[in-house]
């Protein structure tokens, strides 16, 4: 089984692993040239997809409108097992038909979009999703103040906020906003940026759930050099080109001790208590058994050692300048 974690004060417990399904399933496969056979092809591996992280005793999924066909695909999936136990979380303010929309009306047209694709009349949490400022999310009666009156009337448990901008997060908790943030491709063995405000969020009760643990598949698909030059426009979007060569330089470390780098960043995520749940993304059932596999998989005790000192001789580095 995979334990369990509080959010926050909240009361919300969640396994300490959850799918994070922005991409399940997959979104292209050169092979498949007739797009209705793509798109069943994709609806199959997401549903196996689905299926297998609860096999393995996952009971989060985390989704969004924002990703494609994601929350479609796990109402599919969901209506052939047992939910008893499972907790989703979605998002509302960017939906592809209302993008970036944070007022009352769109915020609940969304979530009923979402209830509806994934045969719900409830979910757990609902953050609000990558506000470009924070002034229409915190306007009376819109954003923050449209979610607490939902959940009033019984259409959802939690409020959080999934963004970037940790100043936005920090304003959220400070304000007392939201019982969850999600944090994102931004605590791991190459970026630390939010240890800090993962601190501050538990202490003051606020539950974390940890986004893109992998920084998007840079860590997780071999070289990271070759990853992100397959990809280059997407990685020198969200990284810089040091974050890009920290990983490239992990991935070498890690090779000369027979560790993968994958492996590593998951157990060192995985080890921070205040982090409530980290979210691993899959698009397959091979993907998600790997990804579960290794999150419980004992890093040698010497590689470990050696891997932390490096990490604080880093942070050090890091904060003298």
């Amino acid at each position: 089984m995979i334990p369990v974690r509080s959010l926050g004060r909240s009361g919300f417990s969640v396994t300490e692993l959850g799918l994070g399904a922005a991409f399940i399933g997959g979104r292209d496969d050169p092979s498949l040239n007739d797009l209705e056979m793509a798109s069943d092809r994709f609806d199959d591996l997401a549903i196996a997809t689905v299926h297998r992280a609860i096999e393995l005793g996952i009971r989060h999924i985390d989704t969004s409108p924002l990703y494609g066909p994601s929350e479609r695909r796990i109402g599919k999936a969901l209506e052939s097992v047992d939910t008893t136990g499972l907790t989703i979380s979605t998002k509302v303010g960017t939906h592809p038909e209302r993008p970036y929309s944070y007022t009352a009306s769109d915020l609940r047209w969304s979530l009923e979009q979402s209830f509806k694709l994934l045969g719900l009349d409830h979910i757990d949490l609902v953050l609000i999703h990558d506000p470009p400022s924070m002034e229409p999310v915190l306007r009376a009666g819109e954003g923050f103040d449209a979610l607490e009156t939902m959940r009033s009337e019984g259409m959802l448990d939690f409020i959080g906020l999934g963004v970037r901008d940790h100043n936005f997060h920090r304003m959220a908790i400070e304000l007392d906003r939201v019982d969850m943030i999600l944090t994102f491709a931004d605590y791991n063995v190459v970026r630390r940026h939010a240890a800090s405000l993962i601190t501050q969020a538990h202490s003051a009760g606020v539950g974390v759930l940890l986004g893109s643990p992998q920084m998007l598949g840079l860590l997780a698909k071999g070289d990271p050099l070759a990853t992100a030059g397959r990809r280059p426009l997407d990685y020198a979007a969200q990284f810089s080109s040091g974050d890009i060569e920290a990983a490239a330089e992990w991935s070498t470390w890690c090779r000369d001790r027979d560790v993968d780098l994958r492996h590593l960043n998951m157990r060192f995520v995985l080890q921070n208590h205040q982090i409530g749940a980290v979210l691993t993304g899959a698009a397959t059932p091979g993907e998600i058994e790997t990804n579960v596999f290794e999150a419980y998989k004992k890093v040698p005790d010497d590689v470990w050692a050696e891997a932390m000192l490096r990490i604080a001789d880093l942070d050090k580095q890091d904060a003298s300048g």
